[in-house]
């Protein structure tokens, strides 16, 4: 069972992001604030290097709009379990579609679901097996997202 910070964790809905552009400070109180829960933050020197990687583009006279939120979001949340190369993969996949908002709502919604509802078949009051069936539930997500990713990258 969840925590309850993470049960009732929620992500930012497309609509509650800032609808104009904000700088690097501002992202990152944003971004840190929706993280916090998650115990992850985000620094300037992280986003600078997402930039680098060409996570997203840069930003327009040093102002972020929501898709740079979105994005520096999003990663923040990956890599917490994947690595930057399958991140890449995830976000160059979002990136070409040009569909970030419904691709966004998708991922927030999903990402809220299962920190509520997580399918195990298994119900037990022993932490140390709550634990192994998580860790068994987050290896076998993260094999089967490597999987689907990699089938999207060689179509």
């Amino acid at each position: 069972m969840a925590t309850p910070a993470l049960a009732t964790y929620h992500l930012m809905a497309w609509d509650e992001l800032p609808d104009v552009p904000v700088y690097m400070e501002q992202l990152l109180e944003l971004v840190n604030d929706a993280l916090a829960p998650l115990g992850s933050t985000v620094t300037k020197t992280m986003v600078n290097s997402y930039v680098k990687q060409h996570f997203f583009s840069r930003p327009t006279g040093r102002r972020y709009t929501r898709n740079h939120v979105v994005a520096v979001l999003v990663v923040s949340i990956l890599k917490l379990d994947f690595s930057l190369p399958v991140i890449s993969q995830a976000i160059l996949q979002i990136r070409d579609s040009r569909q970030i908002e419904p691709r966004y709502e998708q991922f927030r919604q999903a990402f809220e679901q299962a920190l509520r509802e997580h399918p195990l078949t298994i119900a037990t009051n022993d932490p140390l097996t709550h634990a192994i069936q998580l860790a068994a539930q987050t290896v076998a997500a993260h094999l089967l997202t490597n999987q689907v990713l990699t089938d999207l990258a060689q179509a």
